[in-house]
């Protein structure tokens, strides 16, 4: 039995017709496939948001309490330019919230090790940062680098013996770091670390205090003084040359006085008197045997009142640290972009933080995501229908071919 030309005319049809269906198929099927893929290839502007923590509650407080403000850089920044980005931090800060209680400006600046290449010296102090946490070229004698020797705070990272270790050599300045969370992830506090660190007699301050006191201290001078009183002023004499550190209280000790201290007045107010373990950096006194340890504000005159003649022949030496303490502590908040979180845990501790703000980073998608989800939405249904319909006229189409390739004829 042989095909005849119709039965040939119906098979080629038939290919023909099958072909060009499957084909209108895989092109509405790329189609689609491409309208959905392409939201994963449109454009993506990175913003940054704002934490409205700085200057509502807990910014406040912790400045109250203390705690300083400076910049760890500005997460979602629209320039690649590492200077700018700085700046741009600053910025952001000063037009929320105040570096510290002793001024302003922030002078603290948290570095990323990966970019410390892109950035000089000079434009960090032009900046007015005076403060890092790296080593900056070309060196700057106005810009001072402290190093994280403590480690971190957080629970596994760092053991206690490590930290006993550097109250035990008389460390000057021991410097920690903390991290509320590592992406998503919360990190958890070494409470065993931080009770032995909050139980260690020291001057807890922030990386700008205690640069400011590094930079400002020098002796007080005496001025009409009697047999049992002393008239001592403090003149500022600042050793930084650009002027961004900040007046902050400076204690000189004065020993062999001989005399035992009744008051010490600053105009009509009585100075606090200080305790051997005041950790906190402000302006008092104390007495310790016959040595008398006095902190002042640059710019301040006291009157000092002896129960007896006192030795005017005293020697005096500037403390090197606040009360004479042996050691510094400080703790910087690293990319802190959410206070509240980063300093939840720790409303009850004598520590002082130096909080480096990086606002958070907000992924944003162009005006093309709406545009394509619209078409998506509308091409769906459209392509679904349209499909139906074609293969229900694909189905006629093939039986009635299906019919003719079945009528056979004989040649002649």
């Amino acid at each position: 039995m042989v095909i005849g030309p119709r039965g040939l005319t119906a098979l080629f049809l038939k290919g023909w017709w099958v072909g060009r269906y499957m084909l209108t198929r895989r092109v509405v099927a790329l189609t689609l496939f491409g309208l959905l893929i392409l939201p994963l290839c449109a454009p993506v502007s990175a913003e940054w948001e704002e934490d409205t923590w700085l200057t509502t509650i807990i910014g406040p407080e912790r400045l109250g309490l203390g705690d300083e403000f400076g910049c760890h850089g500005m997460a979602g920044s629209e320039t690649s330019d590492y200077e700018l980005e700085i700046i741009e931090c600053r910025d952001y800060l000063t037009e929320r919230i105040n570096a510290s209680k002793w001024g302003a400006n922030p002078i603290s600046l948290g570095l990323d090790s990966d970019r410390i290449n892109e950035i000089h010296s000079s434009t960090i102090s032009s900046a007015g940062f005076a403060v890092v946490d790296q080593n900056v070229l070309p060196a700057n004698a106005e810009i001072k680098n402290l190093s994280y020797n403590g480690g971190s705070l957080e629970k596994d990272r760092q053991t206690i013996d490590h930290f006993q270790a550097l109250i035990e050599q008389e460390e000057p300045l021991i410097n920690f770091y903390w991290h509320a969370r590592d992406h998503d992830v919360i990190v958890r506090p070494n409470s065993e670390l931080v009770e032995s660190i909050e139980s260690t007699t020291a001057w807890f301050t922030t990386w700008g205090e205690h640069s400011s006191y590094q930079a400002t201290k020098t002796e007080f001078s005496i001025n009409n003084s009697t047999s049992d009183s002393w008239l001592v002023s403090f003149e500022s004499d600042s050793q930084s040359s650009n002027g961004v550190f900040w007046d902050v209280p400076i204690t000189n000790k004065f020993s062999n006085i001989n005399s035992d201290v009744v008051s010490v007045n600053y105009g009509n107010i009585s100075l606090d008197e200080l305790e051997i373990d005041s950790p906190h950096l402000q302006t008092g006194w104390r007495q310790e045997n016959n040595s008398l340890f006095l902190t002042l504000m640059p710019g301040q005159q006291v009157r000092i009142n002896f129960d007896s003649s006192a030795n005017n022949d005293s020697m005096q030496q500037t403390c090197e640290r606040f009360n004479c303490h042996k050691v510094a502590i400080t703790v910087a908040g690293i990319h802190t972009y959410d206070l509240f979180d980063w300093s939840r845990r720790w409303d009850n501790t004598p520590m002082r933080f130096t909080w480096l703000v990086e606002p958070r980073e907000v992924s944003q998608y162009s005006w093309i995501l709406p545009a394509l989800a619209v078409i998506v939405a509308l091409s769906a249904p459209v392509a679904i229908i349209w499909l139906v319909k074609n293969d229900r006229r694909a189905q006629q189409a093939i039986a009635v071919l299906d019919t003719l390739d079945n009528l056979k004829f004989e040649e002649e």
